[in-house]
């Protein structure tokens, strides 16, 4: 038996749709223009499948169902993922949001909805689905560049290099061509440097005139994941230009045109606002802007664009340039796509020829450091530039359309590290995605990043409401850093409720994952949006996320360590959106924080130091590890400011620190209950910054080397921590590791909320030392679900699921328990006895009393003391939850199961009436509890309670 596993779409177009109910009657998703031909004729049944179970239904036919279930809208878009389920061919896309025939297509789809009273939800405003008619209208499009270093005869001036020529991108969009334009090339000389860093001055880097080049047949290759087969060319560039004598290198380059636009030209808010006039103009009834996957023009395939293992390819057109020369003010010519070279130099004959390299603008520290920056600033204008560009757009269109046009999804098609590389040969992969360990390939963020869709925060602006699936194609995000990231980017948003997607598990995996998104507040079910009031999680420790770790080494991901007890920030949107309050807290929106963590922040955002040193006065608490920073964003020396806050001396030299492979790190003083942390790699991510204490307090030392210190600063402390935390719960190496944990704890960032003697009953302290995850919200609702952190993924990955395969895959692996049972466990300001499954969640009122409850199979529960009886015997599910408006409160009720039920909303005033729609269902009022007899009609029903 095959069955559809649907939750991703239902969390992408629920987002849209405000409901994730009944989310297949409301789309329409296309993989072929043929398609959107058909769709016209509103009785031609089309093939609609988005799984193994077939879905053949005409316009009519969805309209009409949409009427029946009080839709308001139906969504319009092309996605190439489900054309696998399809019989299309997957031929190149004729037909754009862009042209006039494909607008008057839509025109009469949107004719015929409005019938059904039904507005349309279209994939209009999308880098990837825009270009046809922008350079018929304007002659421009978008411009990549592909490259690739070798041996050059400083004498002669031969050289031959071979180099990937690809052919068509395919995302989620279709399939688009990448047309050669030129093939050119640069010969340049090294002077000096060392591994990593080979040192390359910008004067040194000058082109060639005289370069040809041959080429084979087409060939196609298969790779792992989406978009199976890549259609390539190989090229082999040569030239012999004895004039220029004296560069022993070059950097052959292949510019390709793109069909999408040129971000950067002042003809795109043009286009951009003219296609929405378009739509307009046209009358199409335009409620919402399909928006998943909001990258430039990419290709799915995840590990196939590369030269020497990485990958070799930037957009970059010349308005692009001009627009970095003159934010900058500094030359950002094609040839500075050099500074972007990374991979090992095997072209030479050397044994250390295998390790990776990268090219540097000079031979100081801070030459490597304005390296560093170039490129951060390259990757951060791009996604920037794309954001406001379209963010403009978006509210153009609703000056236009007089309506809020909501734009709920994700920005990118890939995450790190769900989908970034390990080597594990014949083991399976997903369960070694917690870790930097030496067997650690290659990450995908730099794919992303060159995508400009990197940035998940930025992109908030855009995507209103907002998600990710992290937990994509089975991988289970067992240390919750998936759904902290959810988290994080919801609180900042204009919608503070983001999704966590997953997809590709067995249905019973697929339940134990959803159940800790749920707890984060991730866009859950109507019973646990209505207990938390429909919101994420509250918590102690803000971390910087590190963006700017793929400009320092392209290699790793945006992560160091995956930890889920934080919310994530960039530097720059808390420099945008946070302040330092007087009570010792970092405020953003409606969340703040007392501690403040920095994971990998080589080129701090301007003003981020002047903010932590307010914070830190007021009490707040700092840990920065990795690297202290030399520069900051502006390009300024930070140096002194840095190391006064750090209360360190460090000197700075043409490396990154140093390799500790094996070592350990040893804690003292302040930090001597943490356990010893082993350094597992000579990754960039594992070096230590050994340092100076001034006289400070030493908490930390490798090999001898100080590597923590702790400064007081006015109320606050910094602890300057000069290495990676590891933090890994799921056990992915057959062991645990918690450091992070431990210096958070140890610095009492988790404080207990002092209302139970004797024990810390913060959320994330209960989390890290029980069986439970705990959760707490801003309305005093507390969650707790079992935890699911250890069960190891063997099953397939795939979107559609075979119940067979899946079933299999669990006999061999069995789940974990899923029975909660606390026994006077000191919870978040109570003691709590309790026995159930899976997840429970309460709030107490006035006088501690009991006031809203979800829990499954169960029957009662005891809150300091104070025991509620439901039930005589366990019940599939019991909620009660009260909502007020205007007119009062009213309890919205549901019990699963059948017998006599006791609930205590019964306190005070007029006796309750308990209804079903507009039928009154029988009760009765003892003490301060409804009493109701539960049958096999109201079992599983929602039930109001009024006075």
């Amino acid at each position: 038996m095959k069955v559809i596993k649907t939750f991703f779409l239902i969390c992408v177009l629920g987002s849209l749709c405000g409901s994730g109910l009944s989310i297949w009657a409301q789309s329409i998703i296309l993989t072929s223009d043929q398609q959107l031909t058909d769709l016209i004729d509103p009785d031609k049944e089309i093939d609609l499948s988005i799984g193994y179970n077939k879905d053949i239904r005409s316009l009519r036919q969805i309209c009409e169902e949409n009427s029946r279930r009080g839709s308001e809208e139906l969504i319009v878009a092309f996605d190439e993922f489900f054309r696998q389920y399809r019989n299309d061919s997957g031929i190149e896309r004729q037909l754009t949001p862009d042209m006039e025939e494909y607008v008057d297509k839509i025109k009469i789809v949107s004719d015929f909805a409005k019938r059904y009273d039904l507005g349309l939800c279209l994939s209009l405003l999308s880098p990837i689905e825009l270009g046809h008619a922008y350079k018929k209208q304007t002659g421009n499009s978008g411009r990549w560049l592909a490259y690739k270093v070798g041996f050059r005869d400083a004498n002669t001036g031969k050289f031959n290099l071979p180099i990937w020529q690809q052919l068509y991108w395919t995302n989620n969009k279709g399939k688009s061509p990448v047309k050669l334009k030129s093939v050119k090339a640069y010969a340049f000389k090294e002077s000096g440097g060392h591994i990593p860093y080979r040192v390359v001055k910008p004067e040194n880097i000058v082109p060639l005139t005289q370069v040809e080049y041959e080429s084979t047949d087409t060939m196609t290759y298969a790779t792992h994941g989406i978009g199976q087969s890549i259609e390539m060319r190989l090229l082999h560039v040569s030239g012999e230009e004895p004039c220029v004598s004296g560069y022993d290198r070059v950097m052959v380059m292949l510019e390709y045109e793109t069909q999408e636009m040129d971000y950067f030209n002042d003809d795109a808010p043009i286009f951009l606002k003219a296609l929405m006039k378009k739509y307009y103009d046209k009358g199409v009834n335009l409620t919402a802007l399909y928006s998943d996957e909001m990258h430039i023009q990419q290709d799915w395939s995840y590990f196939s664009h590369h030269e020497n293992g990485q990958f070799a390819e930037r957009y970059l057109t010349r308005s692009m340039a001009e627009t970095y020369s003159r934010k900058f003010g500094q030359p950002f010519e094609d040839k500075y796509l050099l500074y972007f070279v990374y991979g090992a130099p095997n072209f030479e004959p050397f044994a250390h020829s295998v390790l990776n390299v990268q090219y540097v603008m000079g031979p100081e520290p801070e030459d490597i450091h304005r390296t560093f920056l170039l490129r951060d600033r390259y990757y951060k204008l791009l996604n920037n530039g794309v954001v406001d560009l379209f963010k403009e757009a978006k509210t153009y269109g609703e000056s236009l359309f007089k309506r809020e046009l909501k734009t709920g999804a994700h920005a990118s098609w890939a995450e790190s590290p769900t989908i970034d590389l390990w080597n594990t040969e014949r083991l399976p992969g997903f369960p070694s995605q917690y870790e930097y360990t030496s067997n650690f390939v290659w990450s995908n963020t730099v794919h992303q990043a060159a995508a400009a869709c990197y940035d998940y925060f930025k992109w908030g602006e855009y995507l209103q409401p907002t998600g990710n699936d992290f937990a994509e194609c089975g991988w289970s995000d067992r240390n919750y850093y998936g759904a902290a990231m959810a988290a994080s980017i919801g609180v900042i948003n204009k919608y503070p409720s983001a999704y966590a997607a997953a997809w590709g598990f067995p249905d019973k995996a697929l339940e134990r994952r959803m159940a800790i998104d749920y707890a984060f507040g991730a866009q859950p079910p109507r019973d646990i949006s209505m207990i938390t009031g429909g919101v994420h999680r509250d918590v102690d420790v803000l971390t910087l996320y590190p963006l700017s770790l793929v400009a320092v080494e392209e290699r790793f991901g945006s992560w160091i360590t995956q930890y889920g007890y934080t919310n994530y920030l960039t530097a720059e949107k808390l420099v945008e959106m946070g302040e330092a309050s007087v009570d010792g807290k970092l405020k953003v929106k409606d969340k703040t924080y007392g501690t403040l963590v920095v994971l990998f922040e080589p080129l701090p955002e301007k003003g981020l130091l002047d903010m932590l040193a307010q914070f830190m006065k007021n009490g707040g608490k700092v840990l920065w590890f990795g690297p202290p920073p030399l520069l900051d964003s502006e390009g300024l020396d930070c140096t002194a400011q840095w190391q006064q806050l750090a209360g360190i001396s460090y000197q700075y030299d043409n490396y990154m620190g140093e390799i500790a492979t094996g070592k350990e790190i040893t804690f003292k003083e302040s930090f001597s209950a943490v356990p010893p942390q082993t350094i597992l790699t000579d990754f960039l991510v594992d070096r230590i910054y050994p340092v100076d204490s001034n006289d400070n307090e030493v908490v930390a030392l490798c090999d001898g080397k100080i590597v923590g210190v702790k400064t007081d600063h006015g109320k606050g402390t910094f602890y300057y921590l000069g290495y990676r935390p590891r933090d890994d719960q799921s056990q992915s190496l057959g062991y645990e590791t918690r450091t992070l944990f431990e210096l958070l704890h140890a610095a009492d960032a988790y404080p207990a909320t002092g209302r139970v003697t004797g024990v810390n009953d913060n959320p994330s302290v209960v989390s890290r030392t029980s069986a439970y995850f705990v959760t707490a919200f801003p309305n005093t609702t507390t969650m707790v679900v079992r935890h699911y952190r250890t069960h190891c993924e063997n099953w397939e990955g795939g979107f559609s699921r075979n119940a067979e395969k899946d079933a299999q895959a669990l006999a061999d692996n069995p789940l974990p328990t899923d029975i909660i049972d606390l026994n006077n466990i000191a919870i978040n300001g109570h003691r709590i006895t309790y026995n159930g499954k899976l997840s429970m969640a309460f709030r107490t009122g006035n006088n501690n009393r009991l006031t809203a409850f979800i829990g499954s199979h169960c029957k009662d529960i005891v809150i300091d003391g104070h025991k509620y009886s439901f039930a005589e015997q366990p019940l599939t599910k019991i909620v009660f939850i009260p909502e007020t408006n205007d007119k009062g409160t009213v309890y919205q009720i549901q019990i699963t199961g059948t017998g006599h039920v006791r609930l205590p909303i019964a306190a005070g005033g007029k006796s309750p009436v308990v209804k079903l729609g507009e039928k009154i269902i029988p009760s009765e009022v003892k003490g301060e509890s409804l009493l109701l007899e539960i049958d096999g009609s109201l079992s599983g029903k929602w039930l109001q309670v009024t006075r």
